[in-house]
């Protein structure tokens, strides 16, 4: 099935929400036990409107307009760590779990990367969760550290700091 991308809008922010909450909920069961995610789900699976409006957020369709995927790249890091002139950030990356394992995730992780090199950067980072490690590999990312990312209300979450050369 082919898959359309495009860049999102602030139009779109109610359909990624619903995106993020139906791949989050899913998806992160076998990698964060329940308090955890009691915690952290309603955190991040809200669209973020500062990445909607950024034009390197993308949204993965199918031909009949159903969001099947998400994700982008930003030069701020979502920790405010590890910023270089020639660096940015994977960001808030989901697919729909009964889209997963079609090229979804690698073809929007093209984009990002063909759109940051564009925009001169020479390094990607990400802070995948614990069950995306593998993805973020499979696409180049090598993993540098364990990491707990500090969500709202001092919610620790972790991840895996992972980079990759452009």
């Amino acid at each position: 099935m082919p898959f359309l991308i495009r860049s999102a809008v602030l139009d779109d922010e109610r359909a990624v929400s619903a995106l993020l909450l139906k791949s989050y909920t899913a998806l992160l069961k076998s990698a964060y036990d329940a308090a955890t995610l009691a915690k952290a789900l309603p955190l991040i699976t809200r669209s973020r409107p500062e990445l909607l409006t950024s034009g390197n957020y993308y949204l993965a369709q199918t031909e009949d307009g159903q969001l099947v995927g998400a994700g982008g790249w930003t030069k701020a890091s979502p920790t405010g760590l590890d910023e270089t002139e020639n660096n940015g950030n994977i960001r808030h990356f989901g697919t729909d779990p009964e889209f997963t394992g079609r090229g979804i995730g690698r073809l929007l992780m093209q984009r990002c990367f063909e759109d940051a090199k564009s925009g001169g950067l020479s390094e990607l980072n990400c802070y995948s969760t614990l069950n995306g490690e593998s993805f973020y590999r499979a696409c180049g990312f090598n993993s540098i550290e364990r990491f707990l990312v500090l969500l709202p209300g001092n919610v620790e979450f972790p991840s895996i700091r992972m980079t990759c050369p452009l």
